[in-house]
């Protein structure tokens, strides 16, 4: 099973006791250090009463505290530079400034004025309105929120071991040839660092608590999450997003992930971090991967979209009229004639025009069809099963992945055609008119006429023939 974001955890002991997070990348590892809660901090929201103003007293962290322009003036422009610099270039030789920014905030909030008042920007003489109020508690900011405060974090980050990460940001490079795949909600954005138009530049996602926490899938995550999953585990994704619209991998392909599977699921974690029901954050506390119920989701609807457009298309509804010409039209006609032997007037081609249009429409109709009842690799993959190779049937065969103690057994010919109905009989335009004029009264009336006459040419040359025979013998 793919573990969640939050779950990608190593069993190193640190100094501080704390178990790291093993990080897919750089840029991952700040924003989860930035948003750690370091600093206490009591806000009084602006109102008439204490009780409307209402009272926010927690440990706060330093992305909040950055990113929003109420605690400005707790920070210097120095240290707020810096932090931006660490923000815009994500590299490995972060760790030593991420672990100082720690301490170049806790200085310049203890150095400032320990309470502050920010007024309301539209407070005017006239309208006057109540300020925030802020306080910083420098006691419990310095005991910490549990067992690590500002300094051991400090240390621990600069203590971490970040070769695994490597790997991760090669991964997110790769991945950028991912980060333009045009899907049915558009053009995917590459700005931020987390898939999800409803992530933070920060890569932060608003949970349905109402806090921000971090987003639950990052740019790369699309290849990392998966690319060390067994053959067995990938082919049975595969599987999964076929059914909800992927296209589906040929034979050679079975259990390896490519950009293909890597470009869906990412269109896949958009829909998931979006969802309006915080799909992902229900997928994680039923210790599920946090894309697996809009997956679910997904194979629902695109089931459900095929079989009504398929009921539509029996019904007629689909079957758009071709866009023929008028030269076409009477081409069609007279060819018909040709093959019939009748003689077309002017009346006819407008009588027989609709004939032709239609022809035209049904042959175009049937090669669909026909393309349809083929075997195609999405029937092979789709009805692919791992199974004991004892079970297999005749024209059944097995196909052995890495990682399973079963093999895969791809079904017969025969099944997959059982599956797909009987094949139409395609035929041309020419041969669908020509029926359907032989089929006419008129039509019928002239063929009769020229069986008619041809008979009587027969029994004419018959007939002259014998005559012919009669007068040779009396000369002879």
């Amino acid at each position: 099973m793919v573990e969640p974001l939050e779950e990608l955890i190593t069993e190193e002991e640190t100094p501080t006791g704390e178990q790291p997070k093993k990080y897919t990348s750089i840029a991952e590892f700040i924003n989860s250090e930035l948003n750690n809660p370091l600093f206490f901090f009591t806000v009084e929201k602006p109102g008439p009463t204490k009780a409307t103003r209402g009272e926010v007293a927690k440990y706060w962290s330093i992305d909040e505290i950055m990113n929003d322009e109420n605690f400005a003036s707790f920070i210097t422009t120095d240290t707020r530079n810096k932090y931006l610099d660490i923000i815009a270039n994500p590299s490995e030789g972060v760790q030593e400034d991420l672990g100082n920014i720690i301490i170049d905030i806790y200085d310049d909030i203890s150095s400032s004025k320990k309470q502050q008042r920010i007024e309301d920007p539209t407070s005017t003489f006239t309208n006057p309105k109540p300020d925030t109020i802020i306080t910083f508690d420098k006691k419990k900011t310095d005991a910490g929120p549990g067992d690590i405060d500002y300094k051991s974090l400090s240390n621990s980050i600069k203590e971490q071991d970040l070769s695994n990460i490597i790997l991760g940001e090669q991964v997110q490079e790769a991945a950028k040839t991912a980060q333009d795949v045009q899907q049915a909600q558009g053009s995917i954005r590459t700005s931020h660092q987390t898939w999800g138009y409803k992530t933070t530049s920060n890569g932060l996602i608003t949970n349905s608590a109402g806090e921000q926490v971090l987003a639950p899938f990052w740019k790369g995550n699309e290849y990392s999450m998966f690319t060390d999953l067994d053959p067995s585990e990938i082919f049975r994704l595969q599987q999964k997003m076929v059914r909800a619209g992927m296209d589906a991998p040929t034979l050679d392909e079975w259990g390896q992930w490519t950009d293909r599977e890597a470009n869906f699921i990412s269109a896949v974690f958009i829909k998931a971090a979006d969802d309006p029901n915080f799909a992902w954050e229900k997928d994680l506390a039923a210790g599920l991967p946090a894309y697996s119920s809009t997956l679910d989701r997904l194979m629902t609807e695109v089931g459900e979209t095929e079989d009504f457009i398929k009921l539509l298309n029996e019904a007629n509804y689909l079957q758009a009229k071709a866009n023929v010409s008028p030269a076409q039209i009477q081409q069609l006609v007279d060819q018909a004639a040709d093959e019939l032997g009748i003689v077309i007037t002017p009346q006819n081609y407008v009588d027989y025009g609709n004939l032709a249009v239609q022809a035209y429409g049904q042959a175009a109709a049937l090669e669909r069809e026909y393309k349809t009842s083929l075997i195609t690799d999405k029937d092979l993959i789709l009805n692919t099963t791992f199974k004991d190779v004892r079970a297999t049937q005749p024209g059944e065969f097995p196909r052995y992945l890495k990682g399973s103690t079963l093999p895969l057994v791809l079904p017969s010919y025969e099944y997959l055609m059982a599956q797909k109905g009987e094949q139409p009989i395609v035929k041309s335009a020419l041969e669908i008119i020509t029926e359907e004029l032989a089929k006419r009264p008129e039509v019928k009336g002239q063929l009769a006429a020229a069986e008619d006459l041809n008979n009587i040419k027969y029994a004419t040359n018959l007939f002259e023939a014998s005559m012919g025979a009669i007068e040779l013998g009396e000369n002879t």
